[in-house]
């Protein structure tokens, strides 16, 4: 339910907002996997109150130039610059999402609270521990690949 929403949400902005094209749009796979393997880039949330989880997204490369050239809008980066705007972009895209979302989690996002997004950039996985549950879904775009997933206890990830 938590990951549906997320990926109606992600859907709308990528299309409408950023006018990306995704592609596999009519069927996204939710799987459970042992292990999440980040991309590129991974920006991450975590919400607390009611609802006790960390929601995760992971850009590869191309789809993440994609986004920070429309949020720039054809500003130029300086070299120095780039890794911040990509950081801030990555965040930004899932603080969107994440946001947009809320009113369709559990008692319509009331009593849930969440964390200004973080970078991972150094990390290449994270491991799901004995009563934790990662569910994660791939959306496909022209431009590459993002990673939807959310991680927590098997209770509340559903």
């Amino acid at each position: 339910m938590i990951l549906d929403s997320l990926l109606l949400q992600a859907r709308l902005f990528l299309e409408e907002d950023m006018e990306i094209s995704i592609l596999n749009s009519k069927q996204i796979d939710i799987s459970s996997p042992q292990k999440l393997v980040l991309k590129n880039r991974t920006s991450m949330i975590g919400t607390g109150g009611t609802l006790n989880i960390m929601l995760v997204i992971s850009f590869e490369k191309n789809i993440l130039s994609k986004l920070v050239e429309n949020f720039m809008e054809g500003e130029e980066i300086e070299d120095e610059e780039l890794d911040e705007i990509e950081d801030s972009v990555s965040g930004e895209v899932l603080n969107t999402i994440v946001g947009l979302s809320l009113p369709t989690f559990p008692n319509r996002g009331k009593g849930i609270t969440i964390t200004p997004p973080i970078s991972v950039n150094d990390a290449s996985s994270i491991y799901k521990h004995k009563d934790s549950k990662i569910i994660c879904a791939t959306v496909q775009t022209e431009y590459g690949d993002i990673v939807i997933s959310a991680v927590g206890s098997k209770d509340q990830i559903k």
